[in-house]
């Protein structure tokens, strides 16, 4: 018998939207994209801004919403701006260069609190004055290295690298040094096998990670040393995650440093560690969290994903004990030596799995009376549903993800935690990410 193809049927909603012509942008999303309507549906538009009339391409229907590129803009907005990086229609690291900075920071700022009050109906709290960055701000970089030894980084929504002479939102000496490895690339008679180059800079000491894929030969290493500035450490990885080694092969123990000098803080970090990219940010941050949780001598401070001790250490000065949870044991490890580099001995720094079910009950045998947070993109769900802040009064929330910070907040608006203040910081300028700080007290 033979078989007869029947197309499926397209659903009513499949059959009747159309790509629009155009498309007025009201606001931005969360993920730095134009939102507008068409055949009443959200539409997100990568590269529009608020208040201007676009044509589209690449446009792609889901179920709730659908996605496109700008094309054409017939109206510009007054805040757009010649995006200074050469390489931004193409490089996928930034999104909002084609929008003035200050702008930047109030449509992330708007559409934070647009989602608070429409999700949680969240409105009667502060808002402080968001926390300002300069352009070249990153403190670290990972590159990528192409077949043809070229530096760059991906490209938008592909794996395939933009060739980059040097990204201007480094610090200025690691743009120096990329345009220098550049160079020591092209001058080797036989190209090093490379998977990635990593830089990183601390106060006061840098260094260099090359990941190595093929040994490098004596030429290789003699032109490398050569380009490295003075003062600089050059470290060699044959495997992901593997040891690091100097030029000759040995062995090292990696030690850089950035320091908090209003609380009289080094941290000493391996290149591999989790620091914040944007040291400036960063100690406005942590003098925003001492202030808000407004310390005292008798308190007990329970600091959760607390990583190297960025926060951890700053407040064991002011209280009479910290305690510091996180879930990488090589991470806790670094945290006791920054205690004890810094001679504090009333740190305590435990390793727990911070998704477990019964974490609530063990971190409310700690005796904790305030508590500051600081989770990665997924947030923070099973501390934050689980009664772990039950007998605590006061508590600071540093997020990297609106999504995720939302629904924890609501989380602790359930368990009688209500939101006092909030603050935006851009820890990273010209990107979508959006770093928030929250004050949540009991009344």
């Amino acid at each position: 018998m033979a078989r007869i193809f029947k197309p499926a049927k397209k659903t009513k909603s499949q059959s009747q939207e159309k790509a629009p012509g155009r498309l007025t942008i009201d606001s931005l999303s969360l993920e730095g994209r134009g939102v507008a309507r068409h055949q009443n549906k959200t539409v997100f538009v990568a590269g529009a801004l608020p208040g201007e009339t676009v044509t589209v391409s690449h446009y792609r229907r889901h179920k709730r919403y659908s996605e496109c590129e700008t094309r054409d803009i017939l109206t510009n907005s007054e805040q757009r701006v010649e995006p200074f990086c050469a390489a931004y229609a193409r490089c996928g690291g930034c999104q909002l260069q084609h929008l003035a900075e200050t702008p930047q920071l109030q449509l992330k700022q708007r559409a934070l609190l647009e989602q608070l009050e429409h999700q949680l109906g969240l409105s009667n709290f502060e808002v402080l004055p968001a926390v300002e960055s300069t352009q070249a701000y990153r403190s670290r970089a990972r590159i990528g290295v192409s077949k043809a030894g070229k530096l760059g980084f991906r490209q938008k929504q592909s794996s395939e690298l933009v060739d980059i002479d040097a990204c201007p939102i480094l610090e200025r000496e690691l743009q120096s040094v990329w345009r220098n490895l550049q160079g020591w690339l092209e001058s080797c008679e036989r190209r090093p096998k490379l998977g990635h180059i990593e830089l990183v800079r601390g106060d006061s000491s840098a260094g260099v990670v090359l990941r190595v894929l093929e040994t490098l030969n004596a030429d290789q290493t003699q032109k490398l040393r050569s380009v490295i500035p003075v003062g600089w450490q050059c470290w060699l990885q044959a495997s992901r995650g593997g040891n690091l080694t100097d030029l000759e092969g040995h062995e090292l123990d990696p030690r850089l440093i950035y320091t908090l000098p209003a609380s009289d803080i080094e941290l000493r970090f391996h290149p591999g560690d989790f620091v914040q990219v944007n040291r400036d940010v960063n100690r406005k941050m942590v003098a925003q969290a001492l202030d808000w949780l407004k310390l005292e001598p008798t308190d007990t401070v329970l600091d959760l994903f607390c990583g190297i001790g960025n926060f951890t250490l700053p407040i064991a000065r002011k209280v009479q004990r910290v305690v510091g949870v996180e879930g990488v044991d090589a991470m806790v490890q670094r945290g006791r030596e920054n205690a004890e580099h810094n001679s504090l001995d009333n740190v305590y720094f435990k390793a727990l799995d911070l998704e477990q079910a019964d974490l609530g009950r063990r971190l409310q045998q700690l005796g904790c009376n305030k508590f500051l947070l600081d989770p990665p993109r997924a947030g923070a769900r099973q501390v934050c549903e689980n009664g772990a802040f039950e007998s605590m009064s006061r508590g600071v929330y540093v997020s990297c993800n609106p999504a995720s910070f939302i629904r924890d907040a609501k989380a602790l608006q359930e368990q009688g935690f209500q939101l006092k203040q909030l603050r935006v910081l851009d820890m990273f300028p010209h990107t979508a990410h959006v770093e928030t700080m929250a004050l949540f007290e009991k009344e």
